[in-house]
């Protein structure tokens, strides 16, 4: 599908966001003065029923007014096509967070849990199920504060469903009546909140499977490891909480979000005398702890982080067990750790924009080690997997044109399913997998064609003379190279809206700029 300029009332900024059933835009409504994230759905639904369902269910989800769900502002069709439209919601998704190894510790998943049954509960008791839960559906920002979007999607995605696949990343969290598909209620979302909480712990699926079929037998069959989930001053409590939540019966799964959020709070109750206790240090009774504590303020204040953490280790020394010492310790450690670490992924990313991805890799590890939490790490580490899931799907896609021209119509097919599995939404691989379910596996795909290659230049801008063979001239070269190191400059600075300000008119200059058409996609990637 061609991207459209605008939608309804909204001119479409970048995409933000790849899937199965669609794409998601950041989109500016300028009558309104608002941004907002528009998904638009990859087809047309089959009959009126489904837009329907989809229409009332969206704009129910916009009437909820919780701050733990995304707010939808508007729903329509585009040439025959659903949209729609929410608030525009910062930080960074579950997945992101996953995929990005950090490690959280249980205190902010549970949380995040905690928030997530307040939203869910809400919906549920307006009549609103989500019914398919992912951690890229839940987004949490700098603040700790967490979101629920893609509400209403369900009954579009059931009636294009034609059997399950690789690239269907909310299969691993759909409980067994829906992957069965018997008619579910809410208490498949809490089955949903749990995997997701059971992979942000674990770091591993509760239901893992490389196929469908494993997937859906993992879930009808196995239960989840709890051996790995880490003991914590919340054991055993938090395991059976999720033992519970992860039923595969239904019936013996909570009634409802109430109930888990009840469960919740009596858990952190009773954890609470074990954490106090694990809290508790005598105070330090030297005299020289107040020009410390002076000392330690100045030099936080006039940021001369070396100073500070001087002041620190002397009131430690005073009293090893000073608490307030070690917080600021921790809190001036990891400002200094924050800073490298942006430094490095200034320097990564910008291996990256020359296309040197295994040199920006390792930086990235190096990063890792530094700073997991660091925000610039996980727009690093988003960047990375794509990047990389987006080459491993382009040589797949390539292997099966090749089988397809030798007439090895089955392993093409199977090329491509890797490929989606590789990078849900490939355009290539999902558009000609199509093609084979439409002429069958005899025939293989019709018209299979290559997609321009990534070096091919995009299309002239206006205002920007070439030359007969539509090369920028020597000059336009030069300027569009100068525009580049400025771009990459503002991009190390983490000043993303003057890098793209700059690659746009480098490649206005000279569109078939390698180091400004990649940095141009990287920064649409991290936004």
């Amino acid at each position: 599908m061609d991207i459209p300029k605008a939608i309804g009332p909204y001119e479409l900024r970048r995409t933000i966001g790849h899937g199965m059933y669609g794409d998601v835009f950041e989109a500016y409504d300028e009558e309104r003065e608002i941004r907002a994230a528009v998904k638009l759905f990859a087809k047309a639904p089959r009959g009126a029923t489904a837009f329907a369902r989809l229409r009332r269910d969206a704009l129910a989800a916009g009437a909820l007014g919780h701050p733990n769900i995304a707010t939808v502002i508007g729903v329509g069709e585009h040439e025959g096509v659903p949209w729609v439209a929410t608030e525009l919601v910062t930080g960074v998704s579950l997945k992101q967070v996953v995929r990005s190894h950090a490690f959280w510790p249980i205190e902010r998943v549970l949380d995040v849990w905690r928030q997530l049954c307040e939203g869910l509960a809400h919906a549920h008791r307006e009549g609103l199920l989500h019914l398919d839960l992912k951690p890229s559906d839940i987004r949490v920002n700098a603040d700790g504060d967490v979101k629920v979007v893609d509400f209403g999607a369900w009954h579009v995605k059931t009636l294009e469903r034609r059997r399950p696949r690789t690239s269907d990343e909310g299969l691993h969290y759909r409980p067994p009546e829906v992957a069965a598909g018997e008619r579910p209620d809410g208490r498949a979302d809490i089955f949903a909140v749990g995997a997701i909480v059971y992979e942000l712990v674990t770091r591993r699926k509760a239901f893992p499977g490389e196929s469908p079929t494993e997937v859906i037998r993992s879930l009808s069959r196995c239960d989840p490891d709890l051996a790995s989930l880490p003991s914590s001053a919340f054991s055993p409590g938090f395991e059976q909480m999720l033992a519970r939540s992860l039923d595969r019966d239904p019936a013996a799964r909570p009634a409802s979000f109430e109930e888990v959020h009840a469960d919740l709070v009596q858990l952190v109750r009773d954890a609470a005398p074990r954490l106090r206790e694990a809290d508790a240090s005598p105070a330090a009774s030297q005299p020289e702890r107040e020009g410390f504590l002076e000392e330690l303020t100045r030099a936080r204040a006039e940021d001369r982080l070396e100073d500070a953490l001087d002041a620190c280790r002397k009131l430690l020394a005073l009293d090893p067990d000073d608490e307030m010492a070690r917080r600021s310790l921790s809190e001036v450690e990891s400002v200094v750790l924050t800073r490298e670490a942006d430094e490095l992924v200034g320097q990564a990313l910008a291996h990256a924009a020359d296309g040197k991805l295994e040199l920006a890799t390792r930086l990235a590890e190096k990063v890792e080690r530094l700073a997991p939490w660091s925000p610039r790490y996980l727009e690093l580490q988003v960047y990375l997997d794509e990047e990389s899931a987006r080459r491993a799907a382009d040589r797949l896609v390539a292997t099966a044109q090749a089988s397809r021209a030798e007439g090895r119509h089955q392993e093409a097919r199977a090329a491509l399913e890797g490929a989606l599995a590789a990078m849900p939404g490939h355009e290539a691989a999902t558009r000609l997998l199509e093609e084979f379910e439409e002429g069958g596996p005899s025939e293989g795909p019709r018209g299979l064609t290559s997609d321009p290659p990534a070096s091919s230049p995009p299309p002239d801008r206006p205002g920007a003379s070439r030359n007969e063979e539509g090369e920028a001239s020597s000059s336009q070269q030069t300027e569009a190279e100068a525009l580049t190191a400025a771009a990459l400059r503002h991009f190390t600075a983490n000043e993303h809206e003057r890098a793209r300000d700059a690659v746009t008119r480098a490649l206005a200059l000279d569109p078939r700029n390698r180091r400004a058409r990649e940095l141009q996609r990287i920064l649409r990637v991290l936004g």
